[in-house]
């Protein structure tokens, strides 16, 4: 049997031995091979608590992780397994159209049937679960007026029928019994449905027990939209691709409907020529739709279709500062067919290379389950603060490449609930920033000859970079370590003494070492060696003899860290990776 087979089997063994009464609402026919369909449980309300312990014993015992609870006007979980992808089990306590009630999930248990494994409601009640799903979506689709018509023959007495309609749909409960006696000769038309929303609206008002019912209703559906707004059920992926032809993304979205149905997301392509400015804001009518869509549940995909790979550096820096940082996912794909996932909120990436790629999809929707599943389960287990890593090179000895690899290694472990990653200092605005692979060389800033004006300048930014540091540690950096989280940082400090043009230092170096106690210290440093001709043959920025002086600067370059690590850089990046992750969770267990 698959996996959602298998769960679903162990989930109504559970629930029968814990004695917690249930049924399927609908579309239990094929339950346990139709891969693409939510599963639609009923319980009584007080029965949610001992249900999601069921839910969570059978996840265990069949190899599925939860990665999604969320509540819309019914409890939803999503579960994932590798090999058999989403499983979504939407969990009722009664129906309902918006905050008017219908029938409750006690009158439904009430008279369940047995159906093999598992329960389905009495025909009435099942055909009132039909028509009011018919009514939320506007129309009645032809497998429902198939199975309607076939639990009409299965009601004995048609009275029966009309008195459950009455009391669920009111005024219009003996327009929609005679509907359905004719239903696949007549299809009903929207009329009807309308009527009946209409009814459904007045019945809520006629005795006290419908009117406290529709009241607790509306409060709980207020507390729930509190709590959406501090913490939203979607998410937002921007994918940025280079690629020719462009990337058809409907592919990814069905894929992944039952993680996020398809009436709650919303997919933009927006196309940019290679005369178009990747840093634009975008109109406030997209941002509007982005913020629904994650509110409602659903995932927002905006697709930039660039001309080229130089565009996307500066489209992520532009759209940065929009993000909703946790709940955003970027994807950035380029020319050789390459990407780099990554999580705005934990840091944590993934990457794709061409040469043994997984299908796109495939990959995007396993990073998206698996960032989720981290985010609902407890990781990083020991209580134990993150760490401060510097990455310590010439430019060529692969920094970048070890940092992304690091992003990487780390989500992929429990021992920290985040990453960040930084370009030789520490960032004050928060902005989430990616170790993204480089697309171009950068010319090598010029140097100036050194005179008063420009040393007491540069001196002057000297003490501004150590003012925005110590803020930043203390503001932030701190936190995040407190927080587990993994903190990588490009040269820092050292930059200052291995490459001071880059930072546009022409002061005495006597200064530096002045302010150099007053910077934080790293818990680990890591130096990556390399060879002057592998140096040269991976960037060209610096020259051979420039690469020397830096070289014989770092060899005698005193390391403020309680531990240092010396590497290979000519090694191949993930075994460069793989050694400094070790030196990492080795230091977070001593």
């Amino acid at each position: 049997m698959n996996p959602r087979g298998e769960f679903l089997q162990a989930l109504f063994r559970i629930l029968e031995q814990r004695d917690v009464p249930f049924c399927i609402l609908r579309n239990y026919e094929n339950v346990y091979a139709d891969i693409r369909s939510d599963v639609d449980l009923v319980v009584e309300s007080h029965q949610v608590h001992p249900l999601q312990g069921c839910l969570a014993e059978a996840a265990a015992s069949t190899g599925h992780h939860l990665v999604l609870s969320v509540r819309y006007i019914n409890f939803s979980f999503v579960y994932w397994h590798a090999a058999g992808g989403f499983l979504r089990v939407d969990v009722e306590t009664e129906q309902r159209w918006s905050i008017f009630p219908v029938l409750s999930g006690k009158a439904i248990v009430g008279l369940r049937h047995n159906h093999g494994d598992f329960y389905v409601p009495h025909p009435r009640h099942e055909s009132v679960v039909l028509f009011l799903a018919a009514i939320w979506r506007g129309l009645i689709s032809d497998r429902y007026r198939t199975r309607l018509s076939q639990l009409y023959g299965e009601i004995k007495d048609p009275e029966e029928l009309r008195r459950t309609f009455r009391a669920s749909f009111g005024s219009a409960g003996d327009a929609l019994a005679d509907c359905q006696a004719r239903i696949l000769m007549d299809a009903p038309s929207p009329q009807i449905l309308r009527d009946a929303r209409n009814a459904i609206i007045t019945n809520s008002f006629r005795n006290g027990v419908s009117r406290r019912a529709l009241l607790h209703y509306l409060a709980r559906d207020a507390r729930r939209a509190g709590q959406r707004l501090c913490k939203p059920a979607g998410n937002f992926l921007l994918h940025a691709s280079s690629l020719q032809p462009p990337r058809n993304l409907d592919k990814l979205l069905e894929g992944m409907e039952n993680l996020y149905p398809a009436g709650k997301s919303d997919l933009h392509v927006r196309k940019l020529s290679s005369s178009d400015d990747p840093a634009a804001r975008l109109p406030w009518g997209l941002k509007f739709a982005r913020l629904r869509a994650i509110f409602k549940g659903g995932i927002f995909v905006l697709s930039f279709e660039l001309s080229n790979d130089a565009q996307i550096p500066k489209l992520l820096k532009a759209q940065a500062r929009q993000f909703y940082r946790s709940r955003t996912f970027v994807c950035v794909e380029g020319t050789r067919n390459d990407g780099v996932m990554g999580h705005a909120g934990s840091g944590f990436m993934d990457e794709r290379e061409s040469s043994h790629a997984p299908a796109f999809e495939h990959w995007v929707t396993r990073f998206i389950a698996a960032i989720l599943r981290k985010d609902g389960s407890s990781t990083a287990t020991q209580p134990k603060k993150g760490l401060f890593v510097v990455l310590l090179g010439l430019d060529g000895s692969g920094k970048t490449t070890v940092a992304r690899k690091l992003c990487c290694l780390a989500g992929e472990t429990d021992r920290f609930r985040a990453v960040r990653y930084y370009h030789w200092r520490l960032s004050l605005a928060g902005v989430p920033s990616f170790p993204l692979p480089s697309v171009e060389n950068v010319p090598r800033k010029p140097g100036g000859r050194p005179y008063p004006l420009r040393s007491a300048v540069s001196a002057l930014r000297l003490f501004k970079i150590l003012l925005l540091t110590r803020l930043a540690w203390r503001w932030q950096t701190q936190k995040l370590l407190r927080d587990q989280t993994l903190v990588l940082m490009d040269r820092y400090y050292y930059n200052y003494y291995l490459d001071p043009v880059s930072v546009r230092y022409y002061g005495p170096a006597w200064l530096l070492e002045k302010v150099r106690p007053a910077y934080p210290k790293p818990d680990l440093i890591v130096v990556l060696k390399a060879p002057a001709a592998t140096l040269l043959a991976r960037k060209q920025e610096l020259s051979e003899l420039e690469i020397h002086r830096q070289d014989a600067l770092l060899a005698e370059l005193a390391l403020d860290a309680s531990h240092s690590l010396v590497v290979d850089a000519s090694r191949p990046a993930e075994e460069v990776a793989r050694t400094v992750m070790g030196k990492i969770i080795s230091l977070r267990n001593a």
